[in-house]
């Protein structure tokens, strides 16, 4: 739950800063739109694609990437309309993986390698977003 309520602050931190003037990237290739860097605080860079879809509506679209301090700590994608899709993947300070997983239409799908806050790793299977049992 934590994961998903970090990834959602993390996605509306990416649409405010859309709104600023960003900056040539080349830390990820973009499909559709251009790659844009940020610095967000702590050490933390953010890599993604920006697309205007209509006239003075960006989305961040494609790859995403944040990196603190030279070390990746998350990775995903997102589809045309900026909804999570594809591979998510991530890392902790230490560049520890403590979470990985596919997301289908916005929602967790399929199995999931989760590492809890004592380092113990579990897979947990989900179907349209909802946990099922293995």
């Amino acid at each position: 739950m934590k994961a998903v309520i970090l990834i959602l602050l993390l996605l509306a931190a990416v649409m405010l800063l859309m709104s600023l003037q960003p900056r040539s990237a080349q830390a990820v290739e973009c499909s559709l739109g251009e790659a844009t860097s940020f610095t967000i605080g702590d050490g933390v860079i953010l890599h993604s694609c920006s697309w205007e879809k209509t006239p003075g509506v960006f989305l961040r679209t494609g790859p995403l990437e944040m990196v603190r301090d030279g070390v990746l700590i998350l990775r995903l994608h997102t589809d045309q309309n900026g909804k999570l899709q594809g591979q998510f993947s991530s890392w902790d300070d230490a560049g520890v993986l403590t979470e990985s997983g596919h997301y289908v239409d916005g929602l967790k799908h399929g199995e999931w390698l989760v590492t809890d806050a004592n380092g113990e790793r579990r897979v947990e299977h989900y179907r349209a977003g909802v946990v099922i049992a293995p």
